[in-house]
């Protein structure tokens, strides 16, 4: 257990037997009477939904214990999302709604931190980044290199602007979560 006020993002809560994942945590302080509040942006890891609560800072809270295990990304199909233990060579499934948002930057062999809770899959901790390789682009403006973007597309399909010096062949680094372009990689 552990105080309101020392909750962070990316932390799991058991809240009224449900897991909830912290993704937002905003201190106010109280005035005279009124006592400071924690107010918490918490994600159901079962629904997907976010509930916005409040704590006081001294309230405790129930923090899961999860397992990570490192495993490796197989395959999909129309059930969900296939993984293996690198160890063991034990597969598991996961249900489409773990890794549905990070779909596009799946590659087969790729590893990906699974929380557990007992035997059960919790969630996929997502890489900030991933490198993919420039299919192809059109060529470059000399003139106008740092400020206009050209569409390039990835090796996964994805299309983002990127800089006019990139070319295909290039490696880029993506952002996961806002699907653009942050460098290129350097060889």
């Amino acid at each position: 257990m552990v105080r309101a006020s020392d909750l962070k993002a990316g932390m799991v809560l058991t809240l009224e037997k449900n897991l909830y994942k912290v993704f937002h945590v905003e201190y106010h302080m109280g005035g005279g009477k009124m006592g400071g509040l924690v107010h918490v942006k918490l994600k159901d890891l079962k629904s997907g939904l976010f509930i916005d609560r409040k704590f006081k800072p001294e309230e405790r809270v129930q923090i899961a214990d999860l397992d990570r295990k490192v495993m490796e990304y197989l395959y999909k199909d129309g059930d969900g999302y296939f993984m293996m233990d690198p160890e063991s060579y034990e597969q598991i499934q996961l249900d489409k709604r773990h890794l549905e948002a990070f779909d596009p930057f799946l590659e087969p062999n790729m590893k990906l931190t699974v929380e557990f809770l007992g035997e059960a899959p919790v969630q996929v901790i997502f890489p900030e980044w991933v490198e993919l390789r420039v299919t192809s682009t059109p060529p470059g403006l000399g003139s106008l290199q740092d400020e206009v973007t050209k569409p390039a597309t990835l090796s996964n399909g994805l299309q983002v602007q990127v800089p006019q010096f990139i070319k295909a062949g290039d490696v880029v680094r993506v952002n996961v979560a806002t699907k653009k372009y942050m460098e290129r990689v350097k060889k």
